[in-house]
């Protein structure tokens, strides 16, 4: 297919998203790892340089940064959470069955989700309400151990690395970005620049925090627009990165060829358990997508990596059809799959 025809059925496809019901904006960046293919849009309203939160996103630069501190020999990645918190701030993070595993929980299970911790996000707490259903309803700051008790008042899902279990819960990237900032003796965007931002020369990607003059791009619940930055700042290592699709991409292509920690460190990644959305899977610090012609009659599924977030945002690399894509529909109740494989089909 002709180039020309394929960025053709991209335009329509991005502008068909549009329905000023849920989705008011949306952004998509495509390259080829070749460089043979880019193109990218804006529909609605946002345009292609709209800065927006890139929601879970962040998790990829946090595994970025604990990737290039292995490297440099700072860390290893079945270091322990006793290495670095003490006895008093960990006990009863993480008792199951009445064990404590608090002080054994190690980096890598972390970044795989399989500590067993509750996610404060999703979960209801004790006043019956989830910090998202709390969010929806008013901006609120939390500082990281406000996070942390919450944690230690929900029943853990399983004892730590249980055998092919793994449940999505923010609080494990909230707890490496503590970590970084431990090793470093800085603040997480100071090392998140010092690692990422400045040697990929990103000039529009920070992590937000109360004192952010920039503005984004508008997080819609519905047709409600959530504006949210105390809870934003909040989010920290797990999803508090403010960016663009364009510099997305130059860190999802800097990510997977080995441009911030060695590429042979990628591999090391791929090692898939379900979690609580199927078919997601979770590897170490990243996502994984992929589904049958059975599961998805209406378009074919090829695998993808890399992440998504809550937001409506999407960075992923699809082996298949060696592509990149970025961008998000800035819709908290719609999951961006079905535009990043209806864009990713026009190459077909």
């Amino acid at each position: 297919m002709k180039e020309s025809s394929i960025k053709q059925k991209l335009n329509t496809t991005l502008d068909k998203i549009i329905d000023n019901k849920k989705i008011f904006g949306a952004i998509a960046n495509i390259q080829s790892s070749n460089n043979s293919f880019s193109w990218s849009k804006s529909a609605g309203n946002l345009n292609k340089n709209s800065q927006y939160a890139i929601a879970s996103i962040t998790k990829l630069y946090t595994l970025a940064a604990i990737l290039k501190l292995r490297a440099t020999g700072h860390l290893q990645l079945e270091d322990t959470l006793s290495k670095y918190f003490s006895k008093d701030f960990l006990c009863g993070l993480h008792t199951y069955k009445g064990i404590d595993y608090s002080e054994n929980i190690t980096i890598k299970q972390l970044l795989s989700h399989t500590t067993g911790l509750p996610d404060y996000y999703t979960q209801k707490g004790e006043n019956g309400k989830s910090i998202f259903d709390e969010v929806i309803l008013k901006d609120k700051s939390l500082s990281f151990d406000e996070l942390i008790l919450m944690t230690k008042k929900m029943k853990p899902k399983f004892k730590p690395d249980e055998k092919r279990k793994a449940f999505y819960s923010d609080i494990n990237f909230d707890i490496l970005g503590k970590i970084i900032e431990i090793i470093t003796c800085k603040k997480l965007n100071e090392f998140f620049s010092e690692a990422i931002y400045e040697p990929l020369n990103l000039k529009d990607t920070y992590l937000y925090d109360v004192d952010s003059k920039d503005s984004f791009a508008p997080i819609y619940f519905k047709k409600q627009i959530l504006h949210r930055p105390l809870f934003i700042a909040s989010a920290f290592s797990s999803g508090g990165i403010v960016s663009n699709a364009q510099e997305n991409m130059i860190f999802l292509r800097a990510f997977f060829e080995g441009k911030l920690f060695p590429k042979e460190y990628l591999e090391e990644l791929y090692i898939w358990n379900r979690i609580q959305w199927f078919p997601l899977k979770y590897g170490i610090g990243m996502m994984q997508c992929k589904m049958s012609r059975l599961m998805s009659p209406l378009f074919p599924a090829p695998e993808i990596i890399g992440h998504s977030g809550s937001t409506g945002t999407f960075a992923f690399y699809c082996p298949k059809k060696d592509l990149f894509i970025t961008g998000t529909i800035n819709q908290t109740t719609k999951n961006p799959f079905q535009l990043v494989y209806r864009l990713l089909n026009c190459f077909d």
